[in-house]
């Protein structure tokens, strides 16, 4: 919980699925939390309010899904629109963060020597979602 740092929560977007990482500012740090469920990119409401209420993030960072040539990918405009949402839902400034091969870098963190994914639980939309957070801090500091 935000016991007066600057506690930020990031997303991996997705269609189906958005994935949620949790930083704060002290540290520099971030974990991977989950996945919530989303339809068309609208995410499941009932699952990301109590992460929001709970968390009481400063700021929200969404990954920039972006072409490999910095033109904006086919599915910018809908992640655009997650953000706007969040934005407006709860009233917590929403920045981008470039998300290229970020899913790349996740599904390479997630598996196990023998080459299978992880039986942590744990999805890519979730660790890309640190990675975002992660590639953030790098930045900002």
């Amino acid at each position: 919980m935000n016991l007066g740092t600057k506690v930020i929560l990031a997303f991996d977007f997705g269609l189906k699925h958005i994935g949620v990482a949790i930083g704060q500012e002290i540290t520099n740090t971030a974990q991977t939390f989950f996945s919530v469920d989303a339809k068309n990119g609208i995410p499941n409401w009932s699952q990301l309010d109590p992460l929001v209420k709970e968390w009481n993030p400063k700021l929200m960072v969404v990954g920039n899904p972006l072409n490999m040539d910095g033109s904006d990918s086919e599915i910018k405009r809908i992640s655009d629109k997650f953000s706007a949402l969040i934005n407006k839902r709860y009233n917590i400034p929403v920045e981008l963060m470039d998300e290229r091969l970020t899913t790349r870098e996740a599904k390479a963190r997630l598996k196990s020597e023998e080459g299978n994914f992880m039986s942590s639980g744990m999805d890519t939309h979730q660790m890309a979602a640190q990675i975002i957070l992660e590639n953030w801090f790098s930045e900002n500091r």
